[in-house]
């Protein structure tokens, strides 16, 4: 029996309204999170074929496991004799492709969705668009949840002195970076402007003074929101001298766990063992997730 370690990451569900409005947002996203089995549902775009739902909903006391499936139906790949080394197209039907499921955990009492990373698979950009698809919900988006002593060090150091930033296929992800404020709206212009493919960039000072302190954090605070994986490194260095922690790095601060999934030829996926150690995996964060997390009550 063939074994495979894939990664789990943790998104707050987040939605984008003024304080008055955040109750009410929130429980709105929350009951949409449970999916209603009664309820018929589009599938998404995302590149070389869509995503929908896979399988049954499964309730447990606060959490929500569900499961999302793509399916390939473009850019297949042929079928090879591992022997002769032939090739031949796979003769699919037409509503016929690859279908590859990725899993999930919700908890209602935090809004917090843990996703299983696979490739191909769904990614969590895609599952954010099913739910704006499907639901007349608030504006949202899906905030990585990073470790809270580095968060909390990173905001209360009073000096930086560099900025490094890494991001592959930039293009993708202006859209999550206009109307951000002055420094992430020039940099989303500049990556328009020149059609970049990758952006990498350093910016220090060789001074006693810090870095601009908001045009830092703002960078920082919107690049972590982006689901994508596209942003490949986000790094500051810090110059207090109260402050612990000098490096921060926001890739590797992100909490992320694993679980384990056998491999078999035909690929059939088995859900249930995926939940249950989603469930094992959720619960290692619970304290952390219901203290700083917990949803707001009217």
């Amino acid at each position: 029996m063939k074994n495979k370690q894939l990664s789990v990451y943790y998104y707050k569900v987040h939605p984008i309204v003024i304080p008055e409005e955040y109750v009410n947002a929130q429980n709105k996203l929350t009951e949409a999170f449970q999916l209603p089995k009664e309820k018929e549902y589009e599938n998404v775009f995302q590149t070389y074929g869509e995503v929908g739902l896979f399988g049954e909903i499964k309730y447990k006391n606060d959490y929500i496991f569900g499961t999302f499936a793509f399916t390939q139906t473009e850019n297949i790949p042929p079928k090879q004799n591992k022997k002769s080394k032939l090739t031949e197209n796979l003769n699919l039907e037409e509503d016929d492709g690859l279908g590859y499921q990725t899993s999930f955990i919700f908890d209602k009492q935090t809004n917090i969705i843990a996703i299983v990373s696979r490739r191909p698979g769904v990614n969590a950009t895609s599952i954010e668009n099913f739910f704006k698809l499907n639901f007349d919900l608030p504006p949202f988006r899906f905030d990585r949840i990073t470790y809270k002593s580095s968060l909390d060090n990173f905001l209360r150091t009073s000096s930086y002195r560099k900025l490094k930033i890494k991001i592959a296929n930039p293009t993708e992800i202006t859209p999550l970076l206009d109307n951000k404020g002055l420094a992430v709206g020039e940099l989303s212009r500049l990556i328009k402007e020149f059609g970049a493919n990758k952006l990498s960039f350093e910016v220090t000072t060789t001074t006693k003074e810090t870095l601009p302190i908001n045009a830092v954090r703002n960078v920082v605070n919107n690049l972590i929101r982006v689901t994508t994986g596209n942003v490949q490194t986000m790094e500051v260095i810090g110059n207090d001298e109260d402050v612990e922690e000098k490096v921060f790095n926001f890739i590797s601060n992100r909490i992320a766990d694993s679980i384990t999934v056998e491999i078999t030829r035909h690929g059939e996926f088995r859900t249930r063992e995926v939940y249950q150690q989603l469930e094992l995996k959720f619960q290692e964060n619970l304290s952390y997730f219901r203290e700083i997390y917990r949803n707001r009550v009217e």
